[in-house]
This record gives C-alpha cells, sequence and structure tokens, in this order.
C-alpha cells in the first residue's frame, strides 16, 4: 500500500474515531465544582467583542473565580460600549450552557458549540465597571476595525452597511433577520460567510493582482501570505476565518507557486490537524464544515466549471470567479439542508447574476473603508458600492419570493445528510472532474 493510500486511510479512521465518540461517548463536564446558577462578582479582561443588532457578546476571561476555567460569555446592551483589552469588574449569575431544542424539535449542543472556543459559562445583562484598559495588539487590532466599521457605517445605509461590513469585516449579526432569510431561500448565504469561498475569492484577487503588477510567483507568495496574515488581524482572527485560510492557501498555492502538489491530502492534513488541536470543530463548528467541503469543491470542480461554462465570457475573469465559487457549493448544499432546512432550487441562477459582483463588492468595500477620513475620495467609492449592495439586495428578495424558488425540507436527519454526501463524492468518483484540462 503507497504512503499517500495509508495517510488517507489513517486520517479517515482518526476523524470517525473523533466523529463516533463525539456523537455518542463525549460526557465530560467542566468545571464540576463551580456552582453554576448563583450570583458572583469578579474582575474580568474582555478577549472579544461581537456586535449584533439588539447588543454586544464579550468574551470575557475571569480573574479570581474560584473553581472556573475557561471563558465567559456575557450578553450585553448596546451601551457603553466595551472593547478587547478593558479590563472590568462585573456583577451576574454564571449560567451553565445547555443544550437547546429547536422549535423543529432538533437539538442543538450549544453546551458544545461554545466549549469549542474554550466557553463553559454564560451571563445575561450583567452590571459592569470599567477598571483599566491594556493597550495590547487586540485593542490596536479593534481600533483599526472600529475605524474601518465607521467609515461602512457613515458613507452606506441600512442594511447595505451592514451586509458590507459583512463581507469585509465579519460582522454578520448586524443583517436582520429577514434580509438573512432571503439570502438562505435563494442560496447566497455564502456571500455573508467568511468562509472558504470568502477566502479564495479574496486569494484570488490578491493573486490577480500581484501577477498584473509583474511579481515573479514566488516573491508574489510571500506577500500574498502576508497580506492574508494582515487581513486576518484586522477581522479579529475569527476562528472560521482562519481555518478558511489555512485550507485555502495550503490547497491552492501549490499551483500558485509553479508546482503540483496533492492538494486533497494537504486538505485532509489541514482537517487532521484542526481536529487533534480541537476536537469540538469536527461535529460543533458549522464554519469548519462548510470550509472543509467548500474547499473540497474547489479542488475537483475549479477545472471542470472552467470547460463546462463556454457560454459566460471569459472577460474580466467572470468565467473563474463563477467556475470557483459554483464549485464551493458542490459538497455544501446538504449541509446547508441538515443546519438550516432550505434546499434553494434558483441558487444556480441567482449566483450566476450575483458572483461576479462579489470581487468588486470587496474591491470598493476596502477602499470605502480606508480612505473614509477623506470625504470627495469616499464618495467615488460609497455611491458605485452602494449600487452594487443594493442590486445585490433587490435580486436576493425579488428571487425569493417566486413560487417554488426553494423547498422548505424537514426532518433532513444526519444519515440523509451522509447519504447525499456519499451521492456527491460517488459522482465526483464517476465525472472524475479533477482530470479535466
Amino acid at each position: 500500500m503507497s504512503k499517500s493510500k495509508i495517510f488517507l486511510l489513517a486520517s479517515l479512521v482518526f476523524l470517525c474515531a473523533n466523529f463516533i465518540y463525539l456523537l455518542y461517548f463525549d460526557n465530560q463536564e467542566h468545571n464540576p465544582d463551580f456552582v453554576f446558577g448563583q450570583f458572583y462578582s469578579f474582575n474580568a479582561k474582555v478577549s472579544d467583542a461581537d456586535k449584533k443588532l439588539h447588543g454586544w457578546n464579550l468574551i470575557l476571561d475571569p480573574k479570581g473565580l474560584e473553581d472556573f476555567s475557561g471563558k465567559i460569555l456575557a450578553y450585553v446592551n448596546l451601551y457603553p460600549e466595551y472593547k478587547p483589552g478593558d479590563v472590568i469588574s462585573i456583577s451576574c449569575k454564571v449560567y451553565q450552557p445547555e443544550p437547546i431544542v429547536g422549535e423543529d424539535g432538533k437539538n442543538f449542543s450549544y453546551d458544545k458549540y461554545l466549549a469549542k472556543d474554550d466557553i463553559y459559562a454564560t451571563c445575561y445583562r450583567p452590571r459592569i465597571k470599567l477598571l483599566s484598559q491594556e493597550k495590547n495588539l487586540f485593542f490596536y487590532i479593534f481600533k483599526i476595525k472600529n475605524y474601518f466599521w465607521q467609515n461602512l457605517n457613515d458613507y452606506l445605509v441600512e442594511p447595505t452597511s451592514s451586509l458590507a461590513k459583512a463581507m469585509l469585516l465579519a460582522a454578520r449579526r448586524e443583517i436582520p433577520d429577514q434580509l438573512r432569510t432571503s439570502f438562505a431561500q435563494v442560496g447566497l448565504s455564502h456571500v455573508v460567510a467568511i468562509s472558504g469561498l470568502h477566502i479564495a475569492i479574496i486569494v484570488w484577487l490578491i493573486q490577480s493582482f500581484l501577477l498584473f503588477l509583474g511579481l515573479s510567483r514566488k516573491r508574489s507568495f510571500g506577500l500574498l501570505v502576508l497580506i492574508l496574515l494582515i487581513y486576518l488581524c484586522l477581522i479579529g482572527w475569527p476562528s472560521s476565518a482562519v481555518r478558511a485560510s489555512l485550507m485555502v492557501t495550503m490547497v491552492l498555492l501549490g499551483p500558485f507557486l509553479g508546482r503540483n502538489t496533492p492538494s486533497a491530502y494537504s486538505l485532509l492534513l489541514a482537517a487532521n490537524i484542526f481536529v487533534l488541536l480541537n476536537p469540538y470543530v469536527l461535529l460543533y463548528d458549522i464554519g469548519f464544515q462548510l470550509s472543509f467541503l467548500a474547499v473540497l469543491g474547489l479542488l475537483f470542480y475549479v477545472r471542470f466549471f472552467n470547460k463546462v461554462l463556454v457560454f459566460i465570457p471569459e472577460k474580466f475573469k467572470i468565467r473563474e470567479v463563477f467556475s470557483v465559487t459554483l464549485a464551493a457549493q458542490v459538497f455544501t448544499w446538504p449541509l446547508i439542508i441538515y443546519h438550516f432546512g432550505i434546499f434553494s432550487l434558483i441558487a444556480p441562477l441567482v449566483n450566476f447574476f450575483i458572483l461576479p459582483l462579489l470581487p468588486l463588492v470587496l474591491i470598493l468595500s476596502f477602499a470605502l473603508s480606508l480612505f473614509g477620513f477623506w470625504a470627495p475620495l469616499a464618495q467615488i467609492f460609497a455611491w458605485p458600492l452602494f449600487l452594487v449592495l443594493k442590486t445585490i439586495i433587490i435580486i436576493a428578495q425579488y428571487f425569493s419570493k417566486i413560487p417554488y424558488a426553494y423547498l422548505q425540507i424537514e426532518d433532513f436527519s444526519l444519515l440523509y445528510l451522509f447519504l447525499s454526501l456519499g451521492f456527491m463524492f460517488l459522482l465526483t468518483y464517476i465525472l472524475k472532474p479533477q482530470e479535466y484540462e
């Protein structure tokens, strides 16, 4: 047996064993000596802050909270605002996260979902007093992100500003629920998520720009990685974006350096590393699952769609953008149905109209957020960006109202998920799309 087959077999055994353990045997109790449901007063440092429509989610590192280890998720009001690095005194009831049963009867393991980020407690509407501010690296990163955020707020109106912030700064929680639903119904949820597809488009944009400047592939490689690291730093190192970036770079940068690499094995190696470091991502991190499947689609189907979609013009790389985005969705649709209960029949048509606009949105959003201090220049970027975002919103809302544009699928069980993925893998084995030249 070849080394590659041994690695493939060992990886599958490792991932399956972790999956089965998490699904049936993981009864680990965190902080067993800590008494939950009681009122506590303690000091803490804000390690992350995530803005929602009606408040903030603060990730806290508690100090001196006896018998408790890990982080606490605090739900606080919009004002006053707290930033990463803030040292606070906080008083609240500390609760232990529990599984949630949805309206559809499905169990959501909220406790395990938080545990993947080392969060083992929650508190609501706490009393907070600011004690001091640690001006560390995360403080300055947050200030830069807030500057970008504010510029998009100042020059765009809702819901275009929340959409721009989601696509550029990984801030999805401000998008109105109705618009989020419309995007899901027409198969555009990937547009507002920093996932494998999103990072793939960013890598493609940076790669195209560096090669346009005439840099060699090897020199461009170093700059590309540096720019990608700066971008991840800017958006606060969200775990989904970090994992997606590693997967995309491991898979896509081999050809970029002018040599062929066993990309599928690189992707599998990345997955093994993530699961080894944090087993919970395998079962409870939707972003990890979507990124893995999206990048797998990129591996096998980009060249295939480039050859099949001959009716799409190659000018401005429109066919390439469409091929990348379509390929990223080949394996993700069963997971979307499983988690969200929606199968969009109209998604290919809607994506045909929307996908060529995504690189333009990212470029204009970045330019506006960077040059927002100079109003005349900012307006030059703001107006076309507003028109493009408004066009995306109108298309999504229009097509979501068409009868039978999507199917609401109930009871799409784990068995159906594996059968659907198995069918796609079998189809891929038969078609061998990666061999298209």
